[in-house]
């Protein structure tokens, strides 16, 4: 298969430039640092916060619902004051940094190129999962077209949040391929060229969205063509 021509993209200055919008969708933590919380996290809290545990689970709607719209200082104090259970404030401020990261990577935010910390959690926001998708990285399924200089994608589902900016494997491609026709319309940029036929298939999109105007885009990070046709 061949790759999608992004000509110019710099996928981390990308990042370092929404990185100056303050909101955890700018990639706040690195992949090390989530994966030194993963480890506390599943020695010190997991027993009590996993599905059935007798803390809350702290992925996906429990979580929005206790710290979206607020900074992340919110989530580093709330972990410091009551965790672990039976000595809370018992790790380290970096210690309860890097379990920020994990929960972080766990709701679907990605990961960037500097550590996140302690200093940093007052000033970064988490705009949660059902406010603005704005300088967010994520993923549509559309059909690809091409007019004179400008690329779109049409027919194309509603986005959703992805920490993974490469294109879909195959598994996540099937899964993507069985999507339904969407109604929305996305301007793509940062895309010059791209092999011949993929005008006529499904495409499975990731980028930064933003908005000019009326007009909605998606600042390309990788595309992929799908199984299904869009041919009429």
């Amino acid at each position: 298969m061949r790759p999608l021509i992004v000509a110019g993209l710099v996928l981390a200055a990308t990042v370092a430039s929404v990185a100056q919008q303050k909101t955890t969708d700018a990639g706040v933590y690195t992949a090390a640092q989530a994966a030194r919380g993963a480890a506390l996290f599943e020695s010190q809290c997991a027993t009590c916060h996993r599905e059935g545990g007798s803390g809350p689970n702290l992925v996906g709607e429990r979580f929005m619902s206790l710290f979206s719209d607020g900074p992340l200082s919110t989530v580093f104090t709330s972990i410091k004051t009551t965790m672990p259970r039976m000595s809370p404030g018992s790790l380290s401020d970096a210690q309860y940094v890097d379990v920020v990261t994990h929960l972080l990577r766990l709701n679907g935010y990605p990961d960037g190129m500097s550590e996140l910390a302690a200093a940093d959690l007052e000033g970064i926001k988490i705009p949660g999962q059902s406010g603005s998708l704005d300088f967010a990285l994520i993923q549509v399924v559309g059909c690809l077209a091409h007019t004179a200089n400008r690329w779109t994608l049409s027919q194309a589902t509603e986005p959703s949040r992805t920490r993974e900016p490469e294109a879909a494997k195959d598994d996540e491609a099937a899964k993507l391929d069985a999507a339904a026709a969407g109604t929305r319309t996305f301007r793509l940029q940062q895309v010059y060229a791209a092999p011949a036929g993929w005008t006529t298939q499904k495409v499975a999109a990731k980028g930064f969205l933003t908005k000019s105007g009326n007009e909605d885009r998606i600042t390309v990070t990788s595309l992929r063509p799908l199984t299904s046709s869009c041919a009429n």
